[in-house]
């Protein structure tokens, strides 16, 4: 799905790690990581940088569906124990 948006392997392995070049992606990557790490209570000041970078309410709004969706999708198939059938990525740390 990357590739098909342009991305290098190079950009998604720094993406991995919530960074990139672009200083606007990489404000939605940090973003997207306190939403995470705090559990959907992202602070003022994650809200003020996003939106600093460049990104709309509606953006923002998105982003926030997207990691919500996500962990959704973990949560359901780690209970379930799906079967994986595509490329294992490993975490990699911050």
């Amino acid at each position: 799905m990357a590739e098909q948006e342009g991305l290098s392997q190079d950009e998604v392995r720094r993406a991995q790690s919530f960074e990139s070049e672009d200083e606007k992606r990489a404000a939605a990557l940090r973003f997207a990581h306190d939403v995470i790490e705090s559990r959907g209570h992202p602070s003022d000041d994650s809200f003020n940088e996003v939106r600093e970078a460049g990104w709309t309410d509606e953006q923002i709004m998105e982003m926030i569906a997207n990691v919500s969706l996500t962990q959704l999708s973990n949560y359901m198939n780690d209970s379930i124990q799906t079967e994986v059938d595509i490329p294992v990525v490993e975490p990699t740390s911050r």
